[in-house]
């Protein structure tokens, strides 16, 4: 149970952290360029490398809450067993799309910028590409762990919007 705990928080802290810690370097390179007149040359290369983690890391965040960005207007005018369906289905395109995108592709970029490093810190890229197949995996571990928890109501939550069957069309 401990596991599973750090495992459902992880990408919450991680997203955290980077965010942080972004506004933290960007707000101290204003300060050192217009006041001391000595801008952190390190600064772009590390901000750019957390963003990297804060988008991945933080598709899993938003997956386990449902909060991505989704235009249903027309779905929910659906009957409530063609809602449910869409639902279903969509469920199965972002499973699709986290293993393939996010999991497979993101693990071949991490593979393949082996002899990358960034041009002031010389920070090897695949220490910043890992965040795509890692937010994937962590994304995927979420969409499975809705498909097999008894309680659907993740793909139900805009049910209350839903009309029964056809008593929307008389």
């Amino acid at each position: 149970m401990k596991i599973r705990s750090m495992i459902e928080k992880v990408d919450d802290v991680i997203a955290t952290v980077a965010l942080s810690l972004i506004i933290v370097i960007i707000a101290s390179n204003v300060f050192f360029r217009f006041v001391l007149s000595q801008p952190l040359t390190w600064s772009e290369e590390i901000s750019l490398a957390l963003f990297v983690w804060l988008t991945f890391i933080g598709i899993s965040s938003v997956m386990k809450r449902n909060e991505h960005v989704g235009i249903d207007y027309f779905i929910r005018k659906l009957p409530k067993k063609w809602f449910h369906f869409i639902q279903w289905l969509r469920w199965f395109v972002l499973i699709l799309v986290t293993s393939v995108v996010f999991i497979y592709w993101g693990f071949l970029l991490m593979i393949d910028t082996h002899w990358k490093v960034t041009p002031v810190l010389g920070i090897d890229f695949k220490l910043i590409y890992v965040a795509i197949p890692l937010g994937g995996v962590l994304a995927l571990y979420h969409l499975l762990t809705v498909a097999i928890r008894r309680d659907k109501s993740w793909f139900m939550q805009e049910e209350g919007a839903v009309q029964d069957d056809d008593s929307s069309h008389r």
